[in-house]
């Protein structure tokens, strides 16, 4: 086992010293695709969940939907003014989901009522 071991960092230190760009692309490519793929699994999943929401759904059948922790702002509270310039007049509570990966272009939210019923909903990208 020792020498496999062995036999095998001496391989990968010949090619990294052989293939030293080759093995930096591989990298950046790797990282880059990375990124682009859970950017997108972000927007496909929050998207999904967000059409599924209909008025009239609970508060938490909105959290279930979208399976993450979302920024709430309330009536009485400060505003959250990264997408939107004025706070929801008509809700007390207005549940934020972002795509952060999105460098915060992109976010959906949701307007509670005092009853924890949905009472409207919004698309947000930020140019």
């Amino acid at each position: 086992m020792g020498e496999c071991v062995g036999c095998c960092l001496t391989l990968l230190d010949h090619v990294i010293s052989r293939h030293p760009m080759k093995i930096l692309a591989t990298c950046a490519l790797t990282i880059i695709c990375g990124y682009v793929g859970a950017c997108s699994y972000i927007e496909s999943s929050r998207s999904s969940a967000y059409e599924a929401v209909n008025i009239g759904n609970t508060k938490e059948s909105v959290m279930s939907l979208f399976k993450a922790e979302p920024i709430v702002e309330r009536a009485d509270g400060e505003s959250f003014t990264r997408y939107a310039s004025s706070k929801c007049t008509e809700c007390t509570e207005r549940l934020w989901f972002e795509n952060r990966l999105t460098l915060d272009t992109r976010a959906w939210s949701v307007d509670i009522d005092e009853t924890g019923t949905v009472i409207s909903k919004a698309e947000w990208t930020s140019p």
